[in-house]
């Protein structure tokens, strides 16, 4: 049976590991934003305020995307997700894809997230499948939405 001592100090340890990773998320938050709203890069996207933890950016003012940390307690999964719901409807995110978020603020045992260009080079890598998506579509004159579903099928 554990005294009081131990599981202070368990507490202690678990509260101190959870709320440095949500430093490091905070951080890779805001250099991803700053990339971002700073860059010269026209990739016709933005910066949307949210309401919830995640980052949202609006595609081409008509997709958003959605970063954000898995609802699991001391989660290190970073996950992209994108709306697929109509703009009249209640948004619908579904995953496209995902990454490692360390402690020691890698993301994916390389970015460093106070790189704010390796931070933006790392999103655009990960959002590059819905831009090639989006460009197949119109180039072969086929309708989006299914073959954004096929995208997200293979996440």
């Amino acid at each position: 049976m554990s005294t009081l001592s131990e599981l202070t100090s368990k507490a202690d340890y678990i509260a101190s590991k959870n709320n440095h990773l949500k430093s490091q998320w905070h951080s890779y938050k805001n250099s991803l934003v700053q990339a971002i709203t700073t860059s010269n890069k026209k990739v016709n996207h933005e910066f949307i305020c949210s309401e919830e933890q995640d980052i949202r950016f609006m595609l081409f003012n008509h997709f958003a995307v959605s970063i954000h940390l898995s609802d699991d307690f001391y989660s290190q999964d970073v996950v992209y997700s994108l709306n697929m719901a109509p703009a009249s409807e209640t948004s619908v995110f579904r995953t496209f894809a995902h990454a490692k978020l360390s402690e020691d603020g890698l993301l994916d045992g390389t970015v460093d997230i106070r790189d704010k260009m390796a931070v933006q080079d790392h999103y655009l890598n990960k959002i590059s499948a819905i831009y090639q998506c989006l460009f197949d579509s119109l180039h072969n004159n086929q309708p989006i939405q299914p073959q954004l579903e096929k995208l997200l099928l293979q996440d």
